[in-house]
């Protein structure tokens, strides 16, 4: 009888046919494993989107912004005044925000409301105004919102970094309000007051200006408790002049409208 002598021997065969059974530990190993590069990979795309690609997004909207309120200001008139920013509807733009104690080119846009979903989740938006609070120019509180961790966009981030005197500036269509920081607290969310016309810094309501940033403490995917910082206005300039020396001094790198 011929022998085939391309089959293999019945213990390969045996062997070849039936599955080695995993070990619960191997089973367990191999899901930590894929968990744990899943958590990695989404914490990487986490730090490119809001630290690198929000940040470029949000530099590019601004500075067309700034752009399009240079180019419409070319022939207007600044009779001396501070002028007070328009009204505007809900979810529309109508500042941006530079602080260079947030970063190198720090710029954010500024909409009206504080609605998660039309104003603070959106990376072409992110900071919001309360819509019962005063307007830039207005004597009064400025009062705005932005997260400060997330997967979307991180506004104020960085609020900690702020020290006394540091200059913040507001850019409008009429031009650059400077403020400067004054003092920062911690509160619970319950704490509306600091939305207050006037809330826990001395001065005249009638007459003061002063720019209040809320934002969720701690850091890190906190929200038990609110980081207020305070701002009081120093100067206004009209954007026919182009922006505030104080702000191309402290970041000279930003980008500027070319018109």
């Amino acid at each position: 009888m011929a022998v085939d002598h391309t089959a293999p021997p019945p213990a390969a065969r045996e062997r070849g046919g039936r599955r080695a059974r995993l070990s619960p530990l191997t089973v367990v190993g191999e899901l930590l494993i894929v968990g744990g590069l899943a958590v990695v990979g989404y914490l990487g795309w986490q730090y490119l989107h809001t630290e690198v690609f929000v940040t470029e997004k949000q530099a590019e909207l601004s500075a067309l912004d700034s752009e399009r309120w240079a180019r419409e200001a070319v022939d207007a008139k600044w009779d001396g005044e501070v002028p007070v920013t328009d009204p505007v509807d809900p979810a529309e733009v109508f500042g941006v925000l530079y602080v260079p104690a947030f970063g190198e080119g720090y710029a954010n846009r500024m909409a009206e409301t504080t609605d998660w979903w039309t104003v603070l989740n959106l990376d072409e938006k992110g900071i919001g105004h309360y819509e019962n609070s005063q307007m830039p120019g207005e004597p009064g509180n400025f009062a705005i919102a932005g997260h400060r961790s997330g997967p979307l966009i991180n506004s104020f981030r960085e609020v900690m970094n702020l020290r006394v005197g540091d200059p913040m500036f507001v850019e409008t269509k009429d031009g650059w309000y400077t403020y400067r920081f004054r003092s920062i607290e911690y509160v619970l969310p319950t704490e509306v007051d600091v939305l207050n016309p006037f809330p826990r810094l001395e001065g005249d309501p009638a007459k003061d200006q002063i720019m209040t940033l809320t934002t969720c403490h701690p850091k890190e995917a906190g929200s038990d408790e609110r980081a207020i910082a305070y701002a009081v206005f120093e100067d206004f300039q009209p954007q026919g002049e182009g922006p505030p020396e104080a702000l191309t001094e402290a970041d000279p790198d930003l980008r500027r409208p070319s018109i």
